[in-house]
């Protein structure tokens, strides 16, 4: 295994989405891209509003853990007592998967908050303020917790199906 560079890692991420994670691994690609098809399947299906904008701004996400995933690899080839087994699981595509289930609740909490303002601004800039604040106080964390409730309910799901074992945990 071979160190990573993470400032590649988080341009290819950046600019790519989950594509960018094939630089890392194939199983961080795969495992990004079911969560990255599964994250946007659900937002269409509960029909919540979708900004244009959030395709580019979701990307930062990404990127940030493309960076980090790079980090986590170099950590690996570094260390002088990891042994086969570690670098084994590191490649397996249920570490890959575990990672990306904690990418798609960041996603989630991302996209609640993003919308969430958006939804604050159209309010305020309809003359809608009472409405605005609220949305601001409650309607935020509201947002924040169906869609984490929902995301998570499905990662479980998909863990189960992946046969995802405990020992992440």
């Amino acid at each position: 295994m071979n160190k990573k560079n993470p400032t590649i890692a988080t341009l290819l991420s950046l600019f790519s989405g989950p594509i960018g994670y094939l630089y890392i691994g194939l199983n961080f690609f795969l495992s990004g891209l079911i969560i990255s098809i599964l994250f946007s399947f659900v937002l269409t299906l509960i029909n919540l509003p979708y900004p244009y904008f959030f395709d580019y701004l979701q990307l930062i996400v990404y990127a940030y853990y493309g960076y980090k995933i790079a980090t986590i690899r170099n950590m690996f080839v570094d260390e002088w007592g990891v042994t086969e087994n570690d670098i084994k699981e590191f490649k397996s595509f249920g570490f890959g998967f575990v990672v990306m289930t904690n990418l798609l609740m960041a996603l989630t909490q991302f996209y609640s908050t993003i919308i969430g303002l958006w939804l604050v601004y159209h309010s305020f800039a309809d003359g809608k303020i009472l409405q605005g604040i609220l949305i601001l106080i409650f309607g935020i964390a509201l947002i924040s917790w169906f869609l984490t409730s929902i995301f998570g309910f499905i990662a479980g799901i998909l863990m189960l199906i992946f046969k995802v074992d405990k020992k992440y945990f």
